[in-house]
């Protein structure tokens, strides 16, 4: 049953990234990909669910084993969350041209690039490449054929199309190392929309940011049996549902002012796919406020997944106190994406923070990333200061 959580995990979150990558680099390609992934996940939700109940043999177990269950149809609602977003551009229901430019407002950031004859990735294999630049490398378009989670020992070519994906501090790093430039992002000013336009999309872009914010918190509260993250949880879904009243405001507003019902359908199936993966990200993390304990089954698994989440307390005069999120390299260096931190100072967790945020001693950090990149940081730490407590920094 391990496996096939992890892999229920790691295709929801797949299918989440391309759905986003749909909408933004308007691929049609990876809009049929979800929908074929959504097969797969479909398949794998059935598997889960006989091997649960085959599995279930007490009381207890039937209890834990039914908060997998509750996980499982979380994710399985994050999945069909990304089909809904990605049938908007396979059905040409439309968007605004704008939104299509504002990639870098995400706070995972989504990129596109070819790679030029002169890149110093030619020859590198994508595991070196995401090392050296904190990107990985999502899809890699070759000889017009899209491969989809590539394996990290392919070597580039010139001419390669990739889709990466990784903290926005990373993304000037990436470019500079494939492009040899770093690509400057249109500004605001550039957009060229209408005011009513503009409030849309500023809020449907932070909509997006609550919404893979609620995942990461969700799963972090399942994986530590945090109760205190688990209720941010809920306080990031209360902040989206305030965010979906507004925008439908807005989008109702704008439809005085438009005739183009593809655009309206657009933004409506867009917010309202938001929120409901924040709504199943309310429903994972309630199991821990409910006080379930959680089969060790589902934390093995997460341990396995393509993407994990670690936690760590910063230990006076250590390696990263006293340094600001962007001086302690973990994003731009090691792709580690810094998801929250709660501050020791204030007990205040603060979201996707800035790269001016200092960290400073006690602070906790929740973190995301490929598992050697995690797993290197906790030995690198343990290596830096041996009293220390494990999952101290």
């Amino acid at each position: 049953m391990k496996d096939i959580i992890t892999q229920m995990k790691d295709t929801s979150e797949l299918m989440l990234d391309l759905a986003f990558s749909t909408i933004l680099f308007e691929e049609e390609y990876f809009a049929e990909e979800v929908l074929e992934l959504e097969k797969k996940m479909t398949e794998l939700c059935f598997k889960a669910r006989e091997v649960v109940m085959l599995a279930s043999k007490g009381i207890k177990e039937v209890e834990s084993l039914s908060a997998v269950l509750q996980i499982i149809q979380a994710a399985e609602k994050v999945s069909n969350a990304a089909v809904d977003i990605a049938t908007i551009e396979l059905r040409d229901i439309g968007l605004p041209k704008a939104f299509f430019k504002t990639m870098h407002l995400i706070e995972e950031t989504i990129t596109s690039l070819v790679v030029p004859e002169n890149s110093a990735g030619i020859g590198k294999s994508l595991d070196y490449v995401e090392k050296e630049t904190g990107m990985q490398i999502i899809t890699l378009k070759r000889d017009g054929q899209w491969l989809i989670k590539p394996d990290g020992r392919i070597t580039l070519k010139a001419g390669d199309k990739l889709i990466a994906k990784g903290p926005f501090e990373a993304l000037s790093n990436f470019e500079v190392f494939m492009l040899g430039k770093h690509v400057m992002v249109p500004s605001i000013s550039e957009l060229m929309e209408p005011e009513s336009q503009r409030k849309i999309r500023e809020m449907l872009v932070e909509m997006m940011n609550l919404s893979q914010l609620a995942v990461d918190l969700a799963y972090s509260s399942t994986i530590f049996y945090n109760r205190e993250i688990a209720e941010e949880v809920s306080k990031v879904e209360e902040n989206m549902d305030r965010m979906q009243e507004a925008v439908e405001h807005e989008i109702l507003l704008f439809a005085k002012v438009t005739d183009n019902v593809k655009l309206l359908r657009g933004l409506l199936r867009l917010a309202w796919a938001l929120e409901t993966i924040t709504d199943a990200s309310v429903e994972m993390a309630s199991i821990v406020q409910s006080g379930v304990a959680l089969h060790p089954i589902f934390i093995s698994a997460m341990e396995e997944s393509d993407e994990v989440i670690g936690k760590v307390e910063v230990k006076p005069g250590s390696k990263l106190d006293g340094l600001t999120v962007t001086e302690c390299g973990l994003q731009s260096d090691m792709g580690i994406q810094i998801v929250t931190i709660r501050k020791a100072r204030t007990g205040k967790w603060e979201y996707h923070p800035k790269g001016d945020t200092k960290i400073e001693a006690g602070d906790v950090l929740i973190l995301k990333g490929r598992k050697e990149a995690i797993d290197s940081l906790t030995s690198l730490t343990a290596m830096e200061s041996a009293p220390n407590e494990p999952g101290q920094v």
